[in-house]
């Protein structure tokens, strides 16, 4: 039988790059930052987010990063926690992210970086936690202020929600959801098929993505015998019964 997850078992986000790409690109959404780059502090890129519309200067502007980033790498790696640097272009800021790590933001414009700097403090943070690979545990959340604290919880749904919809259990799912529609339209017709489900789910207090091999069955059963059964009467009823719950049950013993 399988087990019903929930984003509590995400305990560990670090270990998938997604997350980092979905944190920068969080941040690029909420603040005037154009492009938000995470290295090494020997140039190597682990996670970025370009947007796919950019100007000619964020390439100068890489250009004269690629040139600064040992020298600014030294200085982090000495204690500097943050270094902005204001070039013709634009400006860069070079954030600290623990050890041999950076976190940079690129502007094009000439944004209030006072408005920006809470907002790219947090995201160095919630980069830093998932590159040191600590645990989403509420212990660990419980140590960061309430805004990162906020922020990795976010994260921890959008990643989870992004695991389980690539999951062979999410794909099983839908898979049974479609053939339990065209089940119940080939009785009750399509326009009917929502409103049909919507009411069973809400009875067995699910939805189709966090439905388990023994939730399927006690669906079917329940939109036969409260919907089915009281318009259509036994006869129907009993077909459907007869029919519908051994293969239903029989596709999810076989699906691969």
């Amino acid at each position: 039988m399988s087990v019903k997850k929930t984003k509590d078992d995400l305990e560990d986000v670090s270990l998938l790059k997604f997350a980092l790409v979905a944190q920068l690109k969080r941040t690029h959404q909420s603040s005037d930052v154009d492009v938000l780059l995470f290295a090494g502090a020997d140039g190597r890129i682990y996670a970025s987010y370009i947007p796919d519309s950019i100007g000619p200067k964020i390439f100068e502007l890489t250009n004269l990063i690629s040139h600064n980033l040992l020298h600014v790498s030294q200085q982090l790696a000495m204690g500097l926690k943050q270094s902005v640097i204001e070039y013709d272009f634009g400006t860069v800021i070079f954030s600290s992210v623990g050890r041999g790590a950076l976190l940079i933001s690129l502007f094009t414009g000439a944004p209030d970086l006072a408005a920006n700097m809470h907002r790219i403090e947090v995201t160095r943070d919630v980069v830093q936690h998932i590159f040191e690979q600590r645990p989403m545990s509420a212990e660990q959340l419980a140590a960061y202020p309430e805004d990162v604290a906020k922020e990795l919880r976010i994260l921890a749904k959008i990643v989870f929600d992004e695991m389980y919809t690539q999951s062979s259990e999410y794909k099983k799912n839908m898979e049974i959801l479609a053939d339990i529609k065209e089940k119940i339209t080939s009785v009750m017709g399509r326009g009917e098929v929502e409103q049909v489900l919507a009411m069973a789910f809400n009875e067995i207090a699910s939805s189709p993505k966090w439905m388990t091999e023994d939730l399927w069955p006690l669906l079917l059963e329940m939109i036969i015998n409260d919907q089915i059964r009281p318009l259509h009467g036994d006869y129907v009823a009993e077909i459907c019964e007869s029919e519908w719950i051994p293969d239903i049950k029989h596709k999810l013993e076989s699906f691969v």
